[in-house]
């Protein structure tokens, strides 16, 4: 992914501007007011999505869709690349989790963590790709 790529290894998670802010200029968490939503507002709803996931979501969700492995060494491995706590990462994955983001195994289900389907929808909207982001549910 795109994402990654371009986040430096530094003490502070940076993300681009054009990941946090839609084509006219907003930033997801400039403004203490909410923009209203319209039926077609993909930027609108990019706007929602920076301001409800914060910058460690971000970079977790973006690591399980690159990395084919256990949520405990994708998490080890972004801690000792960008000096965040352990238990910072480990809180925003399980978040992700009861977000529905994100689905990983337990001690007895072992397995690796990977993007559900509404995960890899949000992915594809932050990463200005709103052709591929679409969703299906189950009924």
């Amino acid at each position: 992914m795109i994402i990654r790529s371009i986040l430096p290894p530094s003490g502070q998670v940076s993300l681009p501007k054009d990941l946090k802010s839609d084509k006219r200029g907003r930033r997801g968490c400039e403004g203490s007011a909410s923009t209203p939503i319209s039926t077609g507002g993909v930027d609108d709803l990019r706007v929602l999505i920076l301001r409800t996931l914060n910058d460690n979501q971000l970079l977790v969700l973006n690591a399980v869709a690159e990395r084919e492995q256990s949520l405990t060494s994708l998490l080890k491995q972004l801690s000792q690349e960008y000096q965040i706590p352990l238990s910072t990462l480990k809180l925003n994955a399980r978040i992700l989790r009861e977000l529905n983001l994100i689905s990983y195994g337990s001690i007895r289900d072992k397995r690796t963590a990977q993007l559900e389907s509404l995960g890899k929808f949000i992915l594809r909207l932050l990463l200005d790709d709103p052709r591929r982001a679409t969703i299906q549910f189950a009924d």
